[in-house]
């Protein structure tokens, strides 16, 4: 620093001044020269003297011109130096200012994650007086107040309970006008009687005409099956002899009775009612179980009854395997082709080709 404070304040100035002086010295041997040249009667002798002065001041000032340019750069070598030395005065500050931020920083870190001590003051506080308990009783639930809410639904509970359930076997079955009502027996339609003429006048071909209206009557209204006779009621007995009408003889017995004693025939006998077939009204319909009972595997609900065409072996647990001419009840129908059902075998699945509607 002192180096630098000696070539700035003596050196530099001390060569500026040198320098300066020799300016003035070279002009005034420049003058000599020339009017020595002029003056001179030895012209030679003059240009030599005029070359050696010339020499000597340009050794001189390249001298003087190369100590001060020594100096310059010595003094801003020393410059420079200086500048790299406060350059690593201000990192090594800027790098002191870093650290000391991050300590800081740290440390604030570090009060943040201490545990934060209650005072032993700070404890939880009973109350003086607790609120007094309602005692609890059981409350009723009251449905009534829902009543309002929501839309109202039709209740068809009463009309089920009268009507029940139809079974597929009663829905098979049809239904006529001159069925009876469901849940109740069905009323079979007396026979009607066609008025006969007295045994005395009784002949074969009429006797023959009373069997036969006899044998029409009961096909009927009769019951031809012992399933039906064991659950329809009997049909009502025949009317008394004292209503003046006797029972059709039956079909083994073609014999004639014995003529009996002539009677007197009535004056005025009403003339025999018109069979009118609408007055006797439809039969009735055979009743739910009459039909052919249904084996016990049919489910109650199938969509279509058939018949295999072809055998088949199950490839899955959940198939069926069924010989030509096994009876199915399909139960549901897939778009691939595959059916659902069930057979005496047990249910799965079966292909839809391999089977044809029953009869």
């Amino acid at each position: 620093m002192a180096e630098l404070q000696q070539l700035q304040e003596f050196e530099i100035p001390t060569g500026r001044e040198a320098l300066q002086g020799n300016y003035s010295s070279l002009l005034r041997v420049a003058d000599y020269c020339e009017d020595n040249y002029v003056q001179a009667t030895d012209k030679r002798k003059a240009l030599e003297e005029t070359m050696a002065f010339t020499t000597q001041a340009l050794a001189s000032v390249a001298y003087q011109v190369g100590n001060l340019a020594g100096h310059t750069l010595r003094m801003l070598d020393l410059q420079a130096s200086a500048l790299r030395q406060v350059e690593a005065r201000v990192s090594t500050l800027g790098q002191m200012v870093n650290m000391h931020m991050e300590k800081v920083a740290r440390r604030e870190i570090g009060t943040l994650a201490t545990v934060q001590r209650l005072p032993p003051s700070q404890k939880i506080i009973a109350p003086e007086s607790l609120p007094p308990l309602t005692p609890y009783y059981r409350r009723p639930l009251n449905f009534g107040c829902l009543d309002d809410i929501g839309h109202g639904v039709k209740d068809l509970s009463t009309q089920l309970s009268r009507t029940g359930t139809l079974s597929r076997k009663s829905i098979k079955a049809p239904a006529t006008p001159g069925s009876a009502t469901l849940g109740r027996a069905p009323r079979i339609p007396e026979p009607v009687q066609l008025p006969v003429v007295p045994d005395g006048k009784l002949s074969a071909a009429s006797s023959a005409s009373s069997l036969a209206s006899a044998g029409s009557a009961e096909g009927v209204g009769g019951v031809s099956t012992t399933q039906e006779q064991a659950v329809l009621p009997p049909p009502p007995p025949p009317p008394a002899a004292s209503d003046g009408f006797l029972p059709p003889p039956p079909l083994g017995e073609l014999c004639l009775p014995p003529p009996a004693p002539e009677l007197p025939m009535p004056l005025d006998l009403p003339p025999p009612p018109p069979l009118d077939v609408d007055d006797l009204g439809l039969p009735p319909p055979p009743p739910p179980g009459f039909g052919p009972e249904e084996p016990s595997w049919v489910p109650d609900a199938y969509l279509e009854k058939v018949v295999t065409l072809y055998p088949y072996i199950r490839q899955k647990d959940n198939e069926l395997s069924f010989s030509e001419g096994t009876v199915i009840c399909i139960t549901r129908r897939y778009s691939d082709g595959w059916c659902e059902g069930v057979c005496s075998e047990g249910s799965g699945f079966f292909p839809g080709n391999y089977v044809e509607p029953s009869c």
